[in-house]
């Protein structure tokens, strides 16, 4: 099984962290010696957690490609411009 040290920081995955839940897409951003910062993206919002590189992941389905990392932000740096434009 994997785990969160199995993460590299700065990467986008796609995973799933217990058998029978859905896909969730993270990020981590920070590494300690025993834990892993990490971003939870859901929907264009982001949440913020902890895990400790030991915590198991069910599965990682995939590591998303340098482009298709660049294809998920555009997609919501999209929507703030869109929503900055409706605001004025």
């Amino acid at each position: 099984m994997s785990t969160y040290a199995d993460l590299a920081v700065g990467r986008y995955y796609l995973i799933t962290e217990n058998e029978g839940e859905e896909l969730i897409l993270v990020q981590p951003m920070m590494e300690t010696s025993l834990a892993i910062f990490s971003i939870l993206h859901d929907a264009g919002e982001e949440i913020t957690y902890w895990r400790k590189k030991t915590d198991p992941i069910a599965e990682i389905l995939e590591e998303l490609s340098d482009e298709e990392a660049l294809a998920y932000e555009l997609m919501f740096d999209e929507d703030e411009a869109d929503e900055d434009w409706e605001d004025d």
